[in-house]
């Protein structure tokens, strides 16, 4: 029996007729029928640009119905991403001695391209749906990688109150079979703890778990395949799942912006029907002498005239089509989306003429964001970096002391380029030369390579400069010896 489900006995928060089976039930129901799920779903929909305009409708079947989407939570969610998580992540390990430089190496073989890329994959799904899971597992290489499981298909299972240390999960999707009758779509559940995983099927009738029968009993969290082709099982000492938060309270950022965003795109959709339904002319005909207005409206295009009776005439009137309201709405409704986002609204025009003091200013919302999100993030690094530990173990042998280990996240910030170098040029004298380098704009890790490669070349140039300076093609010393024999 999972420690959560002793865990419930205990606070007699549990009947004692139902048993771990039936609470994993009630729980499944009661998930994909509760907010949490809804919102999550809510939320991808809104960052793929399917948001709630596409039910406008219009009471009159001839008047323009537009349903303008403006991808606005997408650009959010991407710039705040962006900002924390785009750049490459330091990984710093120890000292120089060599223990702590193999085991550098190591976590840098951890932790490279394709790493960084699923955690940037994590980090993005906390955004948008307020939690993300990651699964820790071997690929057919060997390496540990990190699996993003759907936010909405996992139900933790949590052994204390500060909801911090995870006994077990479900993992509930839909899964499409094919039968005789052709494809359907069944609900596959898998129930992971430290003794392996259970596979089942949620009967569509009944709603009661029943034993998937592509499965024999439980199953281990993987197996491994030597070079001999022996096949060997083996489970986590922990519950291989990591929980990956974008605020404390497993906040969606769409349920901070959703309400501005429906305004904003119902506002420019309500505005696109107006231009399009109003005429820029309107046409008055006095003793028309044609049958119908259709006639009319042809021959005043293809004949570039029309016929009247006795004094008639067209006059023609011109729409008067004001749309400072709806532009001064739009504008006022992007800045509380910015506001309530605590993100940078790029599209301002005075963005690219900021100091760099008023760009630090203008970063302080997304800041301070980030500054939450990524307290979340290390948290949930310390948690990854118990399989990576075990992982490295496995393979080099070595063990690895967690106080010595630092993942530092590297800002993708705007800089006013000329006041960064005018800095950097101020501060020779005061810092080492490298710091400084490291706050140029256009510094990257690379630039360290080159001028090294720079200054080899250069004192191989000063050395030869030195050999041949005394206009002979021998060494001084050898021109010194003829000197003394003469």
């Amino acid at each position: 029996m999972a420690k959560w489900f002793d865990w419930l006995k205990e606070r007699a928060l549990v009947a004692l007729s139902l048993g771990e089976k039936e609470i994993l039930e009630l729980e499944i129901k009661e998930h994909l029928q509760g907010k949490r799920f809804s919102v999550m779903a809510t939320a991808e929909r809104y960052y793929n640009n399917e948001t709630d305009i596409v039910n406008k409708k219009q009471d009159v079947n001839w008047k323009s119905n537009a349903k303008i989407k403006m991808g606005l939570f997408r650009k959010i969610v991407d710039q705040k991403i962006g900002y924390l998580l785009s750049k490459e992540p330091t990984v710093m390990y120890g000292g120089d001695d060599e223990r702590d430089q193999n085991i550098k190496e190591a976590l840098d073989k951890v932790f490279d391209e394709q790493m960084v890329k699923e955690l940037k994959s994590v980090g993005r799904e906390a955004v948008i749906k307020g939690i993300a899971y990651g699964i820790p597992y071997y690929d057919e290489s060997g390496v540990l990688r990190l699996y993003k499981v759907p936010s909405q298909q996992i139900i933790p299972f949590y052994s204390d109150e500060r909801r911090s240390i995870v006994d077990a999960f479900l993992r509930v999707y839909p899964q499409v079979v094919y039968t005789l009758s052709g494809k359907q779509t069944e609900m596959h559940v898998e129930y992971w703890d430290a003794n392996g995983i259970v596979y089942y099927k949620l009967d569509k009738n009944t709603n009661h778990l029943v034993a998937n029968p592509a499965y024999n009993g439980v199953q281990p969290h993987f197996r491994y395949t030597d070079e001999t082709g022996k096949i060997s099982e083996y489970n986590w000492e922990r519950v291989p799942l990591v929980v990956f938060k974008y605020n404390e309270q497993e906040q969606s950022l769409l349920e901070q912006v959703k309400s501005i965003i429906d305004n904003l795109e119902i506002q420019s959709s309500v505005n696109a029907d107006l231009l399009a339904d109003i005429p820029k002319f309107i046409y008055v005909l006095k003793e028309y002498g044609g049958e119908n207005l259709e006639e009319f409206l042809r021959n005043l295009n293809k004949y570039k005239m029309i016929k009247v009776r006795g004094e008639g005439g067209v006059d023609k009137l011109q729409a008067d089509i004001n749309t400072t309201a709806v532009e001064s709405e739009l504008s006022r409704g992007r800045k509380m989306l910015y506001e309530a986002g605590r993100a940078i609204d790029t599209q301002d025009e005075n963005l690219g003429n900021a100091s760099g003091q008023a760009l630090k200013w203008r970063y302080i919302d997304l800041d301070l964001d980030a500054n939450d999100f990524e307290n979340e993030l290390q948290a949930s690094i310390r948690l990854l970096m118990w399989f990576v530990g075990n992982y490295i173990k496995n393979t080099t042998g070595q063990d690895i002391d967690l106080e010595k280990f630092r993942y530092i996240f590297n800002r993708d910030t705007i800089t006013n380029e000329s006041e960064a170098i005018q800095d950097a040029q101020n501060s020779v004298g005061i810092l080492d030369a490298r710091t400084i380098r490291e706050q140029h704009p256009w510094y990257t890790p690379e630039v360290e390579a080159r001028l090294e490669e720079e200054n080899k070349q250069n004192a191989e140039k000063q050395d030869d400069y030195n050999f041949n300076s005394h206009g002979h093609d021998h060494p001084p010393e050898e021109d010194k010896e003829s000197k003394e024999k003469e």
